[in-house]
């Protein structure tokens, strides 16, 4: 918990990091609050259209199956689904290399693959 308390108070955080979660022996459990929030769902990235808008979106080892039209066509949903300064995050041998979007996101951690919306 310590390394996640440093990560949030890197990021801006404002609030003791401690308020999220209650600590139970050998693991933390996040408040009800929190996870009221949190929607986890499939979504056909080859037929189904876009659905919300969200403020991440982790779509992890899931393109390296798709050609390069698909992959092209799920890069497009997710750049539409996320919020402006939206968080993508994507596999370990995926990228956003090569693909019409790469410069609609900047990296915030290229070993992670994790990235951030920044246009449309």
């Amino acid at each position: 918990m310590r390394e996640y308390t440093t990560n949030y108070i890197k990021s801006g955080g404002r609030r003791s990091f401690s308020e999220y979660y209650t600590a139970m022996y050998d693991r933390a459990c996040l408040r009800p609050s929190l996870r009221a929030n949190v929607v986890f769902s499939q979504h056909n990235l080859a037929i189904d259209g876009q659905f919300n808008t969200f403020h991440v979106v982790m779509c992890r080892n899931v393109m390296i199956y798709f050609n390069r039209s698909l992959q092209a066509r799920a890069h497009e949903l997710l750049l539409h689904s996320l919020i402006r300064l939206g968080y993508l995050g994507l596999g370990s041998n995926e990228s956003l290399k090569f693909t019409p979007y790469e410069s609609c996101y900047e990296p915030l951690d290229r070993q992670e693959k994790l990235y951030r919306k920044i246009r449309q």
